[in-house]
């Protein structure tokens, strides 16, 4: 890994397009955390602060991806504070989110269980996340990219979502804003696809639970290549 890590490193990063401002945007999102990932894997520490390191890097891309989006596009949003129909599904976040949702909940076991890991049966499930207290997230700041870049034109859409229970009804969003802010870790993604780490989404719950019983162990293990992560990814 650390020679595949070498080559990446010493390759002429990802081209910027200049046709579109939103063309630009894009490539200019993928290319700086392209270009921090590398930055951040070949630091010489721990695998549990690099990986935290690394999820944080990707946060705060994703936070200034959002802001220059809400700027190109100006869409309009109906989310509030306590505005939470979208916490009331399994959350399929990738593996880096779930290690920074973990970290600062390391000491609070979390109780929450699922019937099945199957995506076909996830989007059906109508159950609050196990991070949501009183209507609010308890880990605001470490909420996975796919939280962040949530976001609904019209609120009560949502409410009748939820309160049908039915997965059918579309929530309306902009999909520009979406995307560019997925961006960042569409970048750090295809770096650790390439050196050979698991990639593949995990039920965000499910996930905390299992690293709050071995943390640096399972951390280190995903790192180096493992596969950790088998018993709470998606299926």
């Amino acid at each position: 890994m650390r020679k595949r890590l070498q080559r990446l490193a010493e390759s002429k990063g990802p081209a910027i397009r200049r046709d579109s401002p939103q063309n630009e945007l894009v490539d200019t999102l993928y290319q700086r955390q392209h270009a921090r990932t590398l930055e951040i894997l070949q630091l010489p520490e721990e695998p549990a602060l690099k990986a935290l390191r690394l999820c944080h890097s990707v946060h705060e891309a994703s936070e200034q991806a959002w802001a220059l989006g809400k700027d190109l596009h100006q869409p309009k949003i109906d989310c509030r504070s306590g505005c939470s129909w979208c916490c009331h599904v399994p959350v399929r976040a990738h593996i880096l989110d779930a290690i920074g949702a973990a970290a600062p909940v390391l000491s609070t076991p979390l109780d929450y269980s699922l019937p099945s890991r199957r995506r076909e049966d996830l989007v059906g499930i109508f159950q609050p996340c196990p991070l949501l207290v009183d209507g609010q997230c308890s880990i605001y700041p470490q909420r996975p990219v796919v939280c962040r870049a949530y976001q609904s034109r019209d609120e009560s859409i949502c409410r009748v979502r939820f309160d049908r229970q039915d997965p059918s009804i579309s929530i309306p969003m902009s999909m520009e804003l979406y995307g560019l802010t997925g961006m960042p870790q569409l970048a750090t993604l295809s770096i650790l696809g390439e050196l050979g780490i698991d990639c593949r989404p995990v039920v965000l719950g499910l996930a905390i639970q299992a690293l709050q019983q071995d943390f640096e162990g399972m951390v280190a293990d995903w790192l180096d290549g493992g596969r950790s992560f088998d018993e709470v990814t998606v299926v």
